[in-house]
Protein backbone atom coordinates (compact mmCIF):
# COMPACT_ATOMS: atom_id res chain seq x y z
CA UNK A 1 0.00 0.00 0.00
CA UNK A 2 1.15 3.34 0.20
CA UNK A 3 2.34 5.86 2.37
CA UNK A 4 -0.90 7.69 2.81
CA UNK A 5 -2.86 4.32 3.70
CA UNK A 6 -0.36 2.97 6.34
CA UNK A 7 -2.10 1.84 9.19
CA UNK A 8 -0.36 3.37 12.31
CA UNK A 9 -1.01 0.07 14.52
CA UNK A 10 2.85 0.04 15.96
CA UNK A 11 3.17 -3.49 13.89
CA UNK A 12 6.03 -3.57 11.52
CA UNK A 13 3.95 -6.21 8.42
CA UNK A 14 2.90 -5.92 4.74
CA UNK A 15 0.59 -3.16 5.49
CA UNK A 16 3.40 -0.34 5.86
CA UNK A 17 5.38 -1.10 2.50
CA UNK A 18 5.86 1.80 0.38
CA UNK A 19 7.35 3.33 -2.94
CA UNK A 20 11.45 3.11 -2.56
CA UNK A 21 12.06 4.12 -6.21
CA UNK A 22 12.27 2.96 -9.14
CA UNK A 23 14.47 0.64 -11.78
CA UNK A 24 14.07 1.85 -14.62
CA UNK A 25 15.84 5.02 -15.35
CA UNK A 26 14.18 8.88 -15.58
CA UNK A 27 17.10 9.55 -18.41
CA UNK A 28 19.38 8.46 -20.20
CA UNK A 29 22.66 10.21 -21.73
CA UNK A 30 25.97 10.73 -23.04
CA UNK A 31 28.07 12.77 -24.81
CA UNK A 32 31.15 12.18 -27.53
CA UNK A 33 34.72 14.43 -28.03
CA UNK A 34 36.78 13.96 -30.89
CA UNK A 35 39.62 16.11 -32.00
CA UNK A 36 42.61 15.73 -34.94
CA UNK A 37 45.73 17.66 -34.82
CA UNK A 38 48.47 17.11 -37.53
CA UNK A 39 48.33 12.67 -37.74
CA UNK A 40 47.05 12.40 -34.08
CA UNK A 41 43.28 11.80 -33.32
CA UNK A 42 41.30 11.13 -30.11
CA UNK A 43 37.79 10.33 -29.49
CA UNK A 44 36.23 9.96 -26.21
CA UNK A 45 32.47 8.29 -25.22
CA UNK A 46 30.84 9.02 -21.97
CA UNK A 47 27.30 7.41 -21.51
CA UNK A 48 25.36 7.18 -18.50
CA UNK A 49 21.50 6.96 -16.68
CA UNK A 50 20.00 8.72 -13.83
CA UNK A 51 17.38 9.12 -11.60
CA UNK A 52 17.37 5.00 -10.59
CA UNK A 53 17.35 3.02 -7.67
CA UNK A 54 18.54 -0.78 -7.14
CA UNK A 55 18.47 -2.92 -4.37
CA UNK A 56 21.90 -3.96 -3.56
CA UNK A 57 21.17 -8.09 -2.88
CA UNK A 58 24.87 -8.75 -2.49
CA UNK A 59 25.40 -5.91 0.25
CA UNK A 60 21.97 -7.09 1.86
CA UNK A 61 23.66 -10.80 2.31
CA UNK A 62 27.20 -9.03 3.33
CA UNK A 63 25.85 -7.55 5.90
CA UNK A 64 23.12 -9.88 7.27
CA UNK A 65 25.07 -11.10 10.48
CA UNK A 66 22.42 -14.13 10.43
CA UNK A 67 24.96 -16.87 11.06
CA UNK A 68 27.99 -18.57 11.98
CA UNK A 69 31.16 -19.35 9.78
CA UNK A 70 29.81 -16.88 6.85
CA UNK A 71 32.23 -14.24 5.26
CA UNK A 72 30.70 -10.22 5.86
CA UNK A 73 31.30 -7.29 4.57
CA UNK A 74 34.21 -5.35 6.78
CA UNK A 75 31.29 -2.50 7.31
CA UNK A 76 29.67 -4.86 10.01
CA UNK A 77 32.54 -4.05 12.38
CA UNK A 78 30.25 -0.65 12.97
CA UNK A 79 27.51 -3.09 14.92
CA UNK A 80 25.22 -1.10 17.17
CA UNK A 81 26.58 -2.17 20.59
CA UNK A 82 26.38 -0.43 23.92
CA UNK A 83 28.88 1.84 23.07
CA UNK A 84 27.88 2.19 19.86
CA UNK A 85 24.66 3.10 19.72
CA UNK A 86 25.20 5.90 16.64
CA UNK A 87 25.39 3.87 14.06
CA UNK A 88 23.57 2.85 10.54
CA UNK A 89 24.43 -1.05 11.37
CA UNK A 90 21.86 -2.98 13.19
CA UNK A 91 23.36 -5.27 16.12
CA UNK A 92 24.37 -8.42 15.27
CA UNK A 93 22.15 -11.64 16.86
CA UNK A 94 22.71 -15.00 15.99
CA UNK A 95 19.33 -15.58 13.31
CA UNK A 96 18.52 -12.37 13.27
CA UNK A 97 15.39 -12.26 15.22
CA UNK A 98 14.38 -8.37 14.30
CA UNK A 99 14.54 -9.06 10.74
CA UNK A 100 17.36 -6.81 10.52
CA UNK A 101 18.18 -8.03 7.12
CA UNK A 102 14.88 -8.30 5.62
CA UNK A 103 14.11 -6.27 2.10
CA UNK A 104 14.11 -3.00 3.11
CA UNK A 105 14.91 0.83 1.85
CA UNK A 106 17.98 -0.25 4.22
CA UNK A 107 19.51 -1.83 1.24
CA UNK A 108 18.04 0.51 -1.55
CA UNK A 109 20.76 2.67 -3.09
CA UNK A 110 21.08 5.21 -5.94
CA UNK A 111 22.27 3.62 -8.95
CA UNK A 112 23.04 6.39 -11.78
CA UNK A 113 26.60 7.06 -13.17
CA UNK A 114 28.95 7.78 -15.12
CA UNK A 115 30.88 5.96 -17.60
CA UNK A 116 33.84 6.09 -19.69
CA UNK A 117 32.66 3.99 -22.60
CA UNK A 118 35.20 4.22 -24.73
CA UNK A 119 38.27 6.19 -25.82
CA UNK A 120 40.66 6.02 -28.30
CA UNK A 121 43.82 7.88 -29.52
CA UNK A 122 45.11 6.99 -32.56
CA UNK A 123 48.04 8.10 -35.54
CA UNK A 124 48.05 7.97 -39.16
CA UNK A 125 51.56 7.16 -40.45
CA UNK A 126 52.52 9.80 -42.85
CA UNK A 127 52.29 8.60 -46.63
CA UNK A 128 55.74 9.57 -47.17
CA UNK A 129 57.15 6.94 -45.00
CA UNK A 130 54.67 4.20 -46.51
CA UNK A 131 55.65 4.80 -50.40
CA UNK A 132 59.03 3.17 -48.43
CA UNK A 133 57.19 0.10 -47.91
CA UNK A 134 55.93 0.03 -52.23
CA UNK A 135 52.24 -1.76 -50.46
CA UNK A 136 50.83 0.13 -47.62
CA UNK A 137 48.03 2.83 -49.00
CA UNK A 138 47.34 4.21 -45.44
CA UNK A 139 48.29 3.57 -41.94
CA UNK A 140 46.52 4.12 -38.69
CA UNK A 141 48.06 2.57 -35.47
CA UNK A 142 45.82 3.52 -32.52
CA UNK A 143 45.14 2.37 -28.50
CA UNK A 144 41.46 1.73 -27.25
CA UNK A 145 40.05 1.35 -23.90
CA UNK A 146 36.80 0.37 -22.91
CA UNK A 147 34.73 0.52 -19.94
CA UNK A 148 37.66 2.34 -18.21
CA UNK A 149 35.91 4.05 -14.89
CA UNK A 150 32.54 4.26 -13.56
CA UNK A 151 31.25 7.28 -11.34
CA UNK A 152 28.52 5.98 -9.27
CA UNK A 153 27.16 6.91 -5.45
CA UNK A 154 26.13 2.63 -6.17
CA UNK A 155 28.04 0.44 -3.67
CA UNK A 156 28.38 -2.68 -5.23
CA UNK A 157 30.42 -3.78 -8.05
CA UNK A 158 28.35 -2.18 -10.86
CA UNK A 159 24.81 -0.27 -11.17
CA UNK A 160 24.07 -1.83 -14.28
CA UNK A 161 24.49 -5.49 -13.24
CA UNK A 162 26.45 -6.81 -10.32
CA UNK A 163 26.44 -10.43 -11.38
CA UNK A 164 28.05 -9.97 -14.98
CA UNK A 165 29.75 -6.54 -14.13
CA UNK A 166 31.61 -4.56 -17.89
CA UNK A 167 34.83 -5.46 -17.96
CA UNK A 168 37.53 -3.13 -18.55
CA UNK A 169 39.35 -3.45 -21.78
CA UNK A 170 42.58 -2.18 -23.60
CA UNK A 171 42.86 -3.12 -27.35
CA UNK A 172 46.07 -1.90 -29.47
CA UNK A 173 45.35 -2.11 -33.37
CA UNK A 174 46.62 -1.51 -36.51
CA UNK A 175 44.48 -0.33 -39.61
CA UNK A 176 46.59 -0.51 -43.01
CA UNK A 177 45.29 -0.39 -46.98
CA UNK A 178 46.97 -2.10 -49.70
Amino acid sequence: STMHNMIKDSVVNNNDQTYLGKTIPGYYYGFIFSATYSAFDLSIFFQGVGDVQKYNEDRAAGESMNGYGRNQFVTVLDAWTEQNKSTRMPRAVYNDPNGNTRMSDRFVEPAGYLRLQNVQAGYNVPKNLLKKTRAVQSMRVYISGINLFTITKYSGLDPENDHFPATRQWMVGIKASF
